[in-house]
């Protein structure tokens, strides 16, 4: 009877454990952006060629997908990824916004390209499927879309070196990839 009451306990736990792992990261709401990086290295290229603002309003856009392996496989080309995991969105409608970065990280830069400092909101319009995007005037308050890619690459990569920021960089077609 003891026996059957501890394996009882530790199915309960092993069960506990797993569920708390599958909750604490396959459940987290990410955008993905694929980048460019150095083949040898796996350093991404934090330059305004991967993080070009665009469009009309002026974007920097990201796509949601469920997990990492679904993202990869949506963006066979992206060398790397990065994963911007959006804290406060569950399950989004057309209009939903959520913040990217913190007022505690800088978000670096040329101060000539006048950088706005972190959060950014980040938008969803789902236009198309999935998308989700950065306005360019959340970015810098210049008018060039020039300015605001390299404020984007210089903030992003800031956030990728930073503990906790949200912001991380997965393999895609590289199976070494860096911040």
């Amino acid at each position: 009877m003891r026996t059957k009451l501890h394996h009882r306990i530790f199915a309960f736990f092993a069960a506990s454990i797993a569920v708390l792992g599958l909750f604490g990261s396959t459940y987290a709401y990410s955008v993905y952006r694929r980048v460019t990086a150095d083949t040898t290295t796996g350093a991404v290229a934090w330059t305004a060629a991967n993080f070009g603002v665009s469009g009309n309003p002026a974007t920097l856009s990201f796509f949601y997908y469920a997990t990492d392996a679904v993202a990869r496989a949506r963006m066979p080309t992206g060398q790397c990824l990065v994963r911007v995991d959006l804290p406060n969105t569950a399950t989004p409608g057309t209009g939903a916004t959520d913040q990217v970065g913190n007022n505690a990280i800088a978000v670096g830069g040329n101060p000539n390209d006048q950088p706005k400092a972190f959060p950014w909101t980040i938008g969803f319009d789902n236009t198309p499927s999935g998308h989700w995007s950065i306005l360019k005037t959340q970015i810098t308050s210049l008018t060039s879309n020039n300015a605001a890619s390299r404020v984007s690459a210089s903030g992003f990569h800031n956030l990728a070196l930073t503990a906790n920021s949200g912001v991380t960089v997965i393999n895609g077609t590289l199976a070494n990839c860096i911040p």
